[in-house]
């Protein structure tokens, strides 16, 4: 089974700042911003496109679990967009875990990507 592994440290987005905001064009904003990183970081490894697929993301912020599902949704949401998976339904998607780590760095943040077809 192949996997890549992306990795950054400092800037989140939490699902948090996404319903807190009543104006939805700086959602948009934030949605656009995060979507241009993750497409650069999805480039830079070189993701192969796949029919299915397990994520991963590993953490150490001060985020509850549930608020790193705002990462996870504009990955996926990205990596749809870069054609790297065909959709992030449950025909597609086999699972998606969010581990707090805090062997991590602060303000760390690791995505594992896994073919699983």
């Amino acid at each position: 089974m192949k996997e890549w592994v992306i990795e950054w440290q400092g800037q989140h987005v939490s699902l948090n700042d996404l319903y807190s905001m009543n104006n939805w064009r700086k959602r948009h904003q934030i949605k656009k911003y995060w979507r241009g990183v993750f497409g650069e970081m999805i480039e830079s490894v070189g993701i192969e496109a796949m029919e299915e697929y397990e994520l991963f993301v590993y953490y150490n912020s001060r985020l509850d679990p549930s608020n790193v599902s705002a990462i996870v949704k504009l990955f996926e949401d990205t990596a749809k967009q870069k054609g790297v998976i065909i959709d992030d339904s449950k025909k597609y998607c086999r699972g998606i875990h969010i581990i707090p780590d805090l062997e991590m760095k602060s303000k760390s943040y690791k995505i594992v990507l896994k073919k699983r077809r």
